[in-house]
């Protein structure tokens, strides 16, 4: 039996629909990606001229700074006037099951690399003394964790040039408030969460927005309990 005219323009009709609201959400996305992308800093030069390298690890390796302005600052290659507040390499499982956060005790050849205005220098620093290869470059202005902190009416302080050990427990205090909130859920405090982020984030050039956003998919069901903070062990 054929449809009648009025149920295949009733068809068109819906198929014109599903599309029109499907290229809403993509459009949407889109806007969304560019506008957080357009707060996130570009490191330049962060691989150059990098010769032996130590071998790629499954998963993914990423060099964070944490950073602070400063007056004093010892960080020539970002903008800005920025003081080292934390070295930390966010070792992230391939399925983004678990996620080990160690901090680098800051050492003499790590703390020259900052002044020498090349990025490169710092990730060629820090592969030599962990043995591990770097895969990008996250440098994050330490204020970003109060302000995470202050999204979610977190009660909680911290002051600059503590040790690792509190570093730590901040860290895990701000992780937990945040990444308990069932983001995936609430869309509103997803972007929040984001948009705060990108403001304070500097990434290598080489890391493209596909990466990303694969990293943030991979990551999209991780939960504070699942992320272990401890020193760093040369190799």
């Amino acid at each position: 039996m054929q449809p009648t005219a009025s149920v295949r323009r009733y068809v068109r009709r819906a198929c014109r629909v599903v599309v029109l609201v499907a290229l809403s959400v993509v459009l949407s996305a889109v806007a969304v990606n560019a506008s957080l992308l357009g707060r996130v800093d570009r490191i330049h030069g962060a691989f150059d001229g990098l010769g032996h390298r130590p071998a790629s690890a499954p998963g993914e390796t990423i060099l964070m700074l944490g950073t602070r302005p400063d007056d004093a600052g010892d960080v020539a290659w970002l903008t800005g006037v920025q003081s080292v507040e934390a070295v930390m390499l966010v070792e992230i499982d391939p399925d983004g099951s678990a996620v080990r956060v160690l901090t680098l005790p800051v050492l003499a050849e790590v703390a020259a690399s900052f002044a020498s205005g090349s990025a490169s220098e710092t990730v060629a620093a820090v592969e030599s003394w962990s043995g591990r290869r770097v895969d990008h470059l996250l440098a994050l202005d330490w204020r970003t964790f109060a302000n995470l902190a202050a999204d979610n009416q977190l009660s909680i302080s911290y002051r600059s040039g503590s040790p690792p050990p509190v570093q730590h427990d901040y860290l895990q205090h701000v992780l937990e408030g945040t990444l308990e909130t069932e983001l995936r859920r609430r869309p509103v405090d997803l972007y929040r969460t984001l948009h705060t982020t990108a403001s304070g984030s500097a990434i290598d050039r080489e890391w493209s927005v596909l990466e990303l956003d694969h990293l943030f998919i991979t990551l999209r069901g991780l939960r504070s309990n699942q992320i272990e903070f401890s020193m760093a062990r040369p190799r």
